[in-house]
């Protein structure tokens, strides 16, 4: 088959259409099949004129058929699959306007014979409309084709996972466990990972930037932005901030080498081979100086500067070592050397101790301190701590380490923790609970006796309490007595003082003077100075004596001055001069003064003779 073309054969005369006769009847042209439509070219061709068959006299328009709805019948549509396996030979536009089916391949041309045409037919356009729907037959063929490949894709993973021909592959069981998390078929804990979405203003406006320079297509970071900069301007300069000290990598030994000249330099130095070292390397220095200014002579001349791997050189071994020279006796050139005499008189049976070097680096840790704190901050504090061991016990609850601790069932709470068993049997539940709550007291009072100090312990804590060894002061106060007759007032002086752990003395000199002299720390004696100035009625016995003067003596006069316990002194010493507490009684004055100057307190008495009180002077 040749191919179609699509320019009209130019037609120049047009034979009168023939009638038909008139014993035939006029007959409908039957439609013709692809097998009979012949090709412009295979036309015989007559002296330039195009050989057409006479067609038969058109027959009258039959009225159009239209619907129930008033829609005309949509005209006869060629199936795709028809076009798409057309051979190309074929006239697709005459296949179009006639609705022909497809001329199979391989059939002869002279097979069909030729249509015969109702009227002019538009070639370019039934061959733009043959063409169209050839692209639909193909695309729809692709869709098609590649439906199946999914479907067959579908059916190989199905076999694959094990599923029959007839099923597919199923949702996984959803299986918790009691705490709510989702477990797989094993029995295993699925891991969940939280999806962390940003719902700060700031990230949802960079990814928003984001998303529209990508739909732009603009790159980040400043385009053009050197376009737009003017040099001949002058701008605020900006001081770059001061880049950070990167890290300075050492070579593997660099240290130890320093440490090593550092020791040998002491060691020389110790020796007094340091001046002879100094000279050296004097001379070494110049040396060295002239050898640089040749390398750089060298180096102008060569012009380039080979780079050498860096050669590590160690030290010869010497004969002898620093330690051991003072040891050795010097040879005939007065040199010390390994083949050389031990000096025998450089050792002794004693033994060198180096001195300890104090470390300079650490720094001692000032001990902090004491806190006196408020009692709203020392009840926080408390309460903090006991925060903390119940969270340490309750952490251990749970890695297993402690058993946890039986429900704490009382009679206020029975019903509400027991619940039907305490209705069920009320006497018993109500018995079981009091022996918990029995038990409970029990446990309570042993964990506070165990926790009780012993009484040794407990009597040492307290002396220490009043004593107060620990200050670097101790107070004394000295009183001075009017009478000390009463037995009762001289047993409170004494008990109180032994009690609150105070040192001292009590001399009752009858005639003469009577002094109390104590010693202790704040707290022990802010209390003696309480009794013997408040707590003490030294007027108990006078009491009826004063009634019985009030009721004679009706005048009016001045109060009596309270002159029964005086306070002397009052202040801070150094150091104790007595080492324990003892009442005394004394005859006479140099008695007293003895007993005193025995101990070192002589002038306690000598104040008690110059006192005066202040208020005789008001």
């Amino acid at each position: 088959l040749k191919p179609l073309r699509h320019e009209p054969a130019p037609v120049t005369a047009r034979p009168p259409t023939p009638q038909p006769p008139p014993s035939r009847p006029a007959r409908r042209p039957r439609a013709m099949g692809a097998e009979e439509v012949q090709t412009v070219d295979d036309a015989p061709e007559v002296s330039g004129i195009a050989s057409v068959e006479p067609a038969p006299a058109p027959e009258p328009e039959k009225k159009k058929r239209r619907n129930r709805w008033d829609q005309d019948e949509a005209p006869p549509m060629i199936p795709p699959d028809a076009l798409a396996l057309a051979p190309l030979g074929m006239d697709a536009a005459m296949a179009a306007a006639l609705s022909l089916p497809p001329m199979p391949a391989g059939t002869p041309a002279g097979m069909y014979p030729t249509p015969i045409p109702g009227g002019n037919v538009d070639l370019s356009a039934a061959a733009s409309a043959a063409r169209e729907a050839l692209e639909k037959a193909k695309r729809a063929a692709m869709f098609q084709r590649q439906i199946q490949e999914q479907m067959s894709k579908l059916k190989s993973q199905g076999l694959a996972a094990g599923f029959l021909p007839g099923e597919g592959p199923k949702a996984r069981k959803l299986i918790l466990d009691e705490f709510g998390r989702e477990l797989d078929e094993e029995g295993n804990v699925v891991p969940m990972k939280p999806q962390v979405v940003s719902t700060l203003k700031v990230n949802i406006n960079r990814e928003k930037e984001a998303r529209l320079k990508k739909i732009l297509g603009l790159k980040d970071g400043a385009g053009n932005e050197t376009s737009y900069f003017d040099p001949s301007l002058r701008t605020q300069q900006k001081f770059e901030r001061q880049k950070r000290k990167t890290f300075r990598f050492l070579d593997s030994g660099e240290l130890v080498k320093k440490e090593q000249r550092m020791v040998k330099k002491m060691q020389e130095k110790a020796l007094g081979m340091d001046k002879e070292k100094e000279q050296q390397k004097k001379g070494k220095k110049e040396e060295k100086k002239e050898d640089k200014k040749e390398e750089e002579q060298k180096e102008a001349e060569m012009g380039v500067r080979k780079i050498e791997p860096k050669i590590m050189r160690r030290e010869p071994i010497p004969d002898v070592e620093w330690w051991d020279m003072p040891f050795l006796k010097e040879d005939m050139n007065g040199q010390k050397r390994a083949y050389t005499e031990v000096n025998v008189e450089k050792i002794t049976p004693y033994v060198e101790h180096p001195i300890p070097i104090k470390i300079t680096t650490e720094k001692e840790v000032a001990e902090a301190a004491m806190m006196h704190l408020t009692p709203k901050e020392r009840k926080k504090l408390r309460r903090l701590k006991r925060q903390e061991r119940t969270q340490e016990i309750r952490d251990k609850i749970k890695m297993g380490i402690l058993q946890p601790p039986p429900p704490k069932v009382k009679m206020s709470n029975l019903m509400r923790v027991l619940g039907d068993e305490a209705i069920a049997d009320p006497s018993t539940v109500e018995r079981r609970v009091r022996q918990q709550v029995e038990q409970r007291r029990k446990e309570h009072e042993q964990r506070n006796e165990a926790r009780k100090l012993p009484a040794e312990e407990r009597k040492a804590k307290k002396r220490q309490k009043w004593m107060a060894e620990g200050e670097p002061t101790t107070q004394v106060l000295a009183f001075k007595v009017k009478d000390l007759a009463n037995k009762r007032h001289l047993f409170k002086i004494d008990m109180n003082a032994q009690q609150f752990h105070l040192t001292g003395c009590c001399i009752a000199c009858p005639g003469v003077a009577n002094i109390v002299i104590v010693e202790g720390g704040p707290r022990a004696i802010k209390r003696y100075k309480k009794l013997m100035m408040r707590r003490i009625k030294w007027t108990e016995d006078q009491k009826d004596d004063d009634d019985d003067d009030d009721d004679d003596d009706d005048e009016v006069t001045a109060p009596k001055l309270m002159d029964h316990c005086v306070l002397v002194w009052e202040g801070v010493v150094k150091n104790r001069n007595f080492k324990n507490w003892k009442v005394t009684h004394a005859r006479s004055e140099q008695e007293a003064r003895k007993t005193l100057a025995d101990r070192g307190g002589e002038h306690y008495w000598e104040m008690l003779a110059r006192h005066r009180d202040q208020r005789l002077d008001i």
